[in-house]
Parts: structure tokens; sequence; C-alpha cells
């Protein structure tokens, strides 16, 4: 029953965290800026949540969230960044490697098998497509990327094991994201950067920012981490560029390229392999 409460979970998730690239296009600001937002909205609302159930975390947890509050924090601030350098479908292609470096580092510490690092490499051969030059690549934006995605796996890898280790999700998820909100408020504040200072007209897409993939995308695989592997749970982004590419298309006019259709199918059947377990 459980496990198949986190793959619902890993369902809404993949859906919500296809807005996030449109949306930070939509928003007309900087990636850290966008990050900060996305952040301080994500905070304030698992916060609420948190005081509602009573389950305000404590100092020990905290600590403990820091370091992947400091990946967090990286990830995002790199990731939107490169959509100002690259097209939707090449950032995300590109971002997405990060299932496949969780993978890597779980089957390294023996919590993956060979079928879920398969489906993994598979799931990023497929993504391959809207990595190249045609899909609107720039070295820039697919370095920003590249980084923000070795951020992530770093990320769900120790949230994992702050989630098996018996912190619930509104405890864990509200700890990571105050630390990282607060690592992007430092950074903004030492680079003069006052992130209240955006176009009006740019606030309602940032808070949708923090709402939907923050909330419907992350805290759903933060819920997830405590019953599968970072490597599965991270797996579920590989279908991230699709979606966020039709989404690009239909609200910025950014056409996914015909080639890139292979490596959905490619990703598509990574994806089905290595939750197929799962939810037998």
């Amino acid at each position: 029953m459980a496990a198949r409460r986190a793959l619902a979970a890993l369902a809404v998730a993949a859906v919500s965290i296809s807005f996030a690239a449109p949306l930070v296009r939509l928003a007309h600001v900087s990636g850290p800026v966008a990050a900060w937002w996305r952040l301080l909205v994500g905070s304030l609302l698992t916060l609420l949540a948190a005081v509602a159930a009573g389950e305000v975390p404590e100092a020990r947890v905290l600590a403990r969230a820091l370091p992947g509050g400091v990946l967090l924090a990286t990830h995002f601030a790199l990731w939107f960044e490169s959509l100002r350098f690259s097209s939707i479908a090449s950032s995300t292609g590109i971002v997405v490697a990060y299932p496949v470096l969780a993978a890597v580092l779980d089957y390294a510490r023996g919590s993956a098998g060979r079928r879920v690092v398969a489906a993994s490499l598979l799931g990023a051969a497929g993504v391959a497509a809207l990595s190249t030059p045609w899909a609107g690549a720039t070295l820039t934006g697919s370095l920003l990327a590249f980084a923000a995605a070795a951020a992530a796996a770093g990320y769900f890898v120790l949230g994992r094991r702050l989630r098996v280790g018996g912190a619930s999700t509104l405890e864990y998820t509200l700890s990571v994201y105050s630390a990282a909100f607060a690592v992007l408020s430092v950074y903004l504040a030492v680079r003069g950067v006052n992130p209240l200072r955006v176009p009006r007209g740019s606030i309602p897409v940032l808070v949708a920012l923090g709402v939907v993939p923050m909330i419907g995308g992350h805290t759903a695989m933060n819920y997830a981490l405590a019953y599968m592997p970072a490597s599965r749970v991270t797996l579920v982004a590989l279908v991230e560029p699709y979606g966020a590419s039709l989404l690009g298309w239909l609200l910025l006019g950014e056409r996914l390229p015909l080639a890139a259709l292979p490596g959905l199918l490619a990703t598509s059947l990574a994806v089905w392999a290595a939750f197929r377990e799962e939810a037998g």
C-alpha cells in the first residue's frame, strides 16, 4: 500500500515539475531570483502545513538538512540560470541527468540494482536528443544545467537518508526548503540583489513556481523518498523534458524538435522498467 501511495505521489510530481522551466521563462527574472521566490513560497506553504499538523522539525533535523539545502539552492539557481542561455528542451534534457547520477551513487552504496542503473542509462539516452545544438543547446547553458544536475543528485541522496532516518515529509521538506531559502538569501544579499524588485506581472508567475513544481513536484518526490531509493524517485524526472517542452510550445511558442520523439519513447520505457517491480 505504501509503495502504491509513493507511486501516486510520483505521478503527481511528474506533471507538476514539468511546469518549472516554462514558468521560469515567463517570469523574466534571473535564475537565482526565480529560485529565491520558488523557495520562499514553498517554505511558507510547508511551514503552514507543518504547524497545522504539529510536525515542526527539531533542531537536529534542521542541522542535518543544511547540506541538502545548500545543494537544492545550487540546483535551482544554476538550472534556472541555464534557461537564459538554452532552450527549454536543451536545459531540461541536460538537467535530468541527475537520476543517472543518483542511480550510480545508490548502486555504489548497494541500494540500487543493475536494473535501475540500466533503466537510468536508457532514459539518459532518450533525453540525449534534447541535449544537442539543434535542440538549442549552448556551452554556457549546458554547463550550468549539468552542474545543476550534479547538485540535484546529491540533494536527493541526502534526502533519502533523512527520510529513512525517521524525519516525516513535512519535517524534512520544511527543513531543507528553509535551509535552501536562507542560503540563497545570503547569496543575493552579498551580490547586492533585491529579489523583491521584480516586474509586478512576474509575481503571480513566481508564486505559481513555488506552488506547482515545488509543492506538487519536489514535496511529492520527498514523500516517496521514505519508500524508494533516490535512484527510483528521481527517475520520474526523465519525463520532465517532454512535459516542459510541450508546455513551452503551448505557452511560449517553442516547438519540440521531431528528433526528440524517439527519445520520448526510450524515456517512457526506462520509467516503466524501473517502476514495474514497485507497482507489481
